[in-house]
């Protein structure tokens, strides 16, 4: 891709259960997140489940590189003689070398907030 990404900051933080915009709400000295339809989250749960989400995103792209790894190598086993099939070397040997990546990622420690929660797997 081309297309550059940029690290501003969020405009609002959405609901893990809805993909919603959350605001923040103070009901005394507690801090909640409550979302247009109605989740109501405190901040503690909030983090819990964005970690949660957060993993299972990662978890999909090693999934989609690991299938685009394995469709480039069918297709270029399935290639017809004298067909050139570089592109789709390349593009195997790509989405693998990307996959390993993201489950080092997926393989590393996160650091861990024990006031907020275990934070873990």
């Amino acid at each position: 891709m081309t297309e550059e990404y940029r690290f501003d900051r969020p405009v609002a933080l959405t609901c893990p259960d809805c993909g919603g915009a959350m605001r923040a709400e103070h009901n005394g000295t507690l801090l909640q997140y409550q979302c247009h339809i109605g989740h109501i989250l405190t901040a503690e749960t909030l983090l819990e489940a964005q970690f949660k989400q957060l993993e299972i995103k990662i978890a999909t792209v090693l999934v989609a590189l690991k299938e685009r790894a394995e469709l480039c190598g069918q297709l270029r086993e399935l290639a017809l003689l004298g067909r050139d099939i570089s592109g789709l070397k390349a593009a195997e040997h790509e989405a693998l070398e990307r996959a390993e990546k993201i489950k080092r990622l997926l393989e590393s420690e996160w650091v861990q907030l024990p006031f907020y929660g275990t934070m873990q797997s």
